[in-house]
């Protein structure tokens, strides 16, 4: 299984980290402000945590890819 790559690791756990924080902040607002004014916080964060999810799954997705042999690449360089 290949190491995953350190830029798209960091923008993982940059994005676990924005979810989270922005559901804390959320709940806060919801404390303070009520549910109405703090629902697009709750939103964001489930966006972002969403979209980690989409990308952790991209990621092992062409983890788990075959390689594939020259006269497979070239087909694929030729047809797209």
């Amino acid at each position: 299984m290949k190491e995953p790559k350190p830029k798209s690791n960091l923008t993982n756990i940059l994005l676990l980290f924005f979810s989270g924080g922005i559901m804390v902040i959320g709940v806060h607002q919801t404390i303070t402000n009520g549910f109405e004014n703090s629902y697009w916080l709750f939103m964001v964060a489930i966006a972002l945590f969403l979209y980690y999810q989409v990308r952790k799954n991209k990621d092992k997705q062409e983890a788990n890819k075959p390689p594939m042999n020259r006269r497979a690449k070239r087909f694929m360089d030729r047809n797209h």
